[in-house]
């Protein structure tokens, strides 16, 4: 499985067409992603065929959020869930850089769609404990960068992991790096395909990746 972040409604088209299997859809590539318009959301629900998963990220910078703010996002997921997301990926860290179980629970239990914990892990000081953490908070999938930092958490987090909860890598992969993840037991993994400098995606990315998948 290939999922594909996109940060503009051009590129969702275009990594579809190239074969993306899946889309992360987003905006704002320079702060990290942020929440897409959902008009997006329902132009791609009734133009492509593959699942969407929507972010839910008010704005840049950390993931401390406010009540206010949690407030704002469940109504945001609410909002894209009716656009046509298949699936939201978001997430928030209490001040000791802990998951905020008890906020991204309620958040999961209050928009009734499967979510995905996005790169806030990365940031949780224990991520064997944010792994814990992130299966009661009601996550089916953790999207983690650790594999560019630590190869040896990655492959102990997919370990502990087993089937409880799935883990994406993500973060820096590309057509030359892909068969790195997939070797070590992988069969999805997530990548912008936007080449260092260039501001869009590339489609050969894309299709490279998906030949290093299908090996």
């Amino acid at each position: 499985m290939l999922e594909i972040c996109t940060f503009s409604l051009e590129d969702a088209f275009a990594a579809v067409e190239a074969g993306a299997e899946r889309l992360e859809v987003c905006k704002d590539y320079a702060s990290g992603g942020t929440t897409p318009p959902e008009e997006w959301i329902f132009a791609l629900k009734h133009s492509v065929n593959v699942p969407m998963v929507a972010m839910v990220r008010p704005r840049g910078g950390d993931f401390h959020y406010t009540e206010a703010e949690w407030n704002d996002m469940v109504g945001t997921g609410l909002k894209l869930r009716k656009a046509g997301a298949h699936a939201l990926v978001f997430g928030g860290l209490t001040r000791k850089n802990t998951l905020d179980v008890v906020h991204c629970r309620s958040f999961i239990q209050r928009v009734g769609l499967p979510c995905v914990l996005h790169r806030a892990f990365d940031e949780i000081e224990d991520p064997l404990a944010g792994l814990e953490d992130a299966i009661k908070s009601g996550f089916v999938r953790i999207l983690t960068g650790w594999g560019l930092q630590d190869i040896g958490l990655l492959k102990q987090l997919k370990e502990r992991a087993g089937p409880r909860i799935e883990i994406l890598p993500g973060g820096g992969i590309r057509a030359n790096n892909a068969e790195y993840y997939t070797a070590l037991g992988f069969t999805q993994i997530h990548s912008s395909a936007i080449p260092s400098g260039k501001p869009s995606l590339d489609p050969t990315e894309i299709q490279e990746m998906l030949r290093c998948l299908a090996r």
